[in-house]
């Protein structure tokens, strides 16, 4: 929560998480149709602007890397501070008293200020950051909130890597074994981080959230802690404007899908040889989610 009076944020933030095009963006537009949930679109903090960060001996930021650290956000968020902020950050670096964690806050603050003036005085507030790949900094994220929790979302590997190559310019030319790989290991990762971390990371899978949207949510809200009030959702298609970039096009639903899992679309645009590629890469983190080979679904439907 950002205090009106203090101006700090609450210390137990939720981080979206899970492979791209899995269903994040989705998870975090239902999620803020609730009142007293916030959130802001992809900050790309610790895996990209974090590392543009030079460091003291002492952990705080360095000036001379603050020119790089704003490229970053502007290429990644489209966003640039107001002129009194940039020297206030400025002063503070210099001053040694700029950490990290209280450079994140304030791109928080600054696309969280506005709605969270407007909540209702004595509201609860949670904030959500969702960037997918952070699934990887997840020994980051607890350093910097010990109270925070991570929903992982995890869809079928293979319209998962189908919507990756085919959606995202950057990945049409990566080979399907790649994203295939990238798959398996982000589940491998998140297993990992879960064995380190009980009861700090849920996860749901894609098609049971679209199968059974209440239980899950209300499995979801039982884990953060919060009350889910499923009629809200119809306020679904207002939440895309807060979170999603002009230039991120391809995370807008097509027209009338937004609650409609859209896995079996991809057999009709792949060879059933690819995707038996991709199961091939992925066969042992595949079935502990309980995911059965793509084509086979479909046949076992139509016997």
């Amino acid at each position: 929560m950002l205090s009106r009076r203090k101006g700090k944020l609450s210390q137990d933030p939720v981080f979206i998480v899970g492979y791209p095009r899995s269903g994040t963006t989705f998870l975090q537009r239902l999620l803020i149709t609730q009142p007293g949930v916030y959130s802001f679109p992809e900050t790309h903090y610790f895996c990209v602007i974090e590392k543009q960060i030079a460091f003291d001996r002492k952990g705080r930021v360095l000036p001379e890397c603050l020119n790089r650290v704003w490229k970053s956000l502007h290429d990644k968020m489209e966003f640039r501070f107001p002129d009194a902020e940039l020297k206030e950050i400025t002063r503070l670096s210099r001053r040694k008293k700029l950490t990290s964690k209280a450079l994140f806050e304030r791109i928080v603050c600054a696309f969280l200020n506005e709605d969270l003036k407007a909540a209702p005085e004595g509201m609860p507030v949670r904030w959500i950051e969702k960037t997918p790949v952070h699934y990887n900094y997840i020994d980051r994220i607890f350093d910097f909130y010990p109270l925070a929790r991570i929903l992982h979302i995890v869809r079928h590997p293979v319209p998962a890597v189908f919507s990756r190559k085919l959606k995202f310019p950057f990945n049409r030319e990566t080979p399907l074994e790649s994203l295939a790989e990238r798959w398996g290991r982000m589940i491998r990762v998140i297993e990992s981080f879960r064995e380190r971390y009980p009861g700090r990371i849920h996860t749901v899978r894609y098609e049971d959230l679209l199968s059974d949207m209440p239980r899950e949510l209300g499995g979801i809200a039982s884990f953060l802690g919060f009350d889910f009030d499923p009629a809200l959702i119809a306020g679904f298609d207002r939440t895309a404007s807060s979170i999603i970039l002009p230039s991120e096009s391809w995370k807008l639903d097509e027209p009338g899908e937004a609650f409609v899992n859209t896995n079996d679309a991809y057999r009709k645009i792949i060879a059933e040889a690819d995707a038996g590629a991709v199961e091939k890469a992925v066969k042992k983190e595949m079935e502990a989610f309980g995911y059965r080979p793509y084509f086979e679904e479909e046949r076992q439907r139509q016997a």
